[in-house]
């Protein structure tokens, strides 16, 4: 009985996990098109989602704790541990679920650092395209009296919106 409603737990935080992996991905290709409107989306989206997964997520500790002190582990025993006790007893239905977690959560990871370092790259262009600009705004040419053009500080500043 304790495996079986473990197995259920981890069913659901995989499902959980997967769908914010959909999100993830869909979140790539809109950074890609630069589509703002559906990256906010993506992000109450992925909030939503992870207030879900943390809610879940204490039901699945329980499950852990009470399948371990059942087999007679510490109650702190990982889900791999635990996993691997009970295939060497000939249920490896767990151990099958465990990796099947890890594998979404390792596939979640890395698609998140990906986003992660297109929106970095994304900033450092906008803040160099920024002070480029900026440059230019405090550089204008001024038709001088001598009949030509002169290069004057015009004292335009453009403020960072973050600063």
């Amino acid at each position: 009985m304790e495996i079986k409603k473990l197995v259920e737990e981890i069913t659901v935080e995989t499902g959980l996990l997967e769908e914010l992996l959909k999100v993830f991905e869909r979140e790539t290709a809109e950074m890609a098109k630069i589509d703002l409107t559906a990256m906010a989306l993506s992000n109450e989206q992925k909030e939503e989602l992870i207030a879900r997964i943390n809610v879940h997520s204490s039901s699945l500790l329980s499950a852990i704790s009470r399948l371990a002190l059942r087999e007679g582990l510490p109650e702190s025993t990982s889900l791999a541990a635990l996993s691997e006790f009970v295939a060497k007893k000939g249920n490896t239905e767990l151990l099958s679920k465990q990796q099947n977690i890890r594998r979404t959560t390792e596939r979640l990871q890395q698609v998140a650092a990906l986003n992660r370092e297109i929106a970095e790259r994304f900033a450092s262009n906008v803040t160099t395209s920024l002070a480029l600009i900026t440059r230019l705004i405090n550089q204008s040419n001024v038709y001088g009296a001598s009949g030509g053009y002169q290069q004057r500080s015009a004292g335009a500043v453009m403020i960072n919106r973050e600063a």
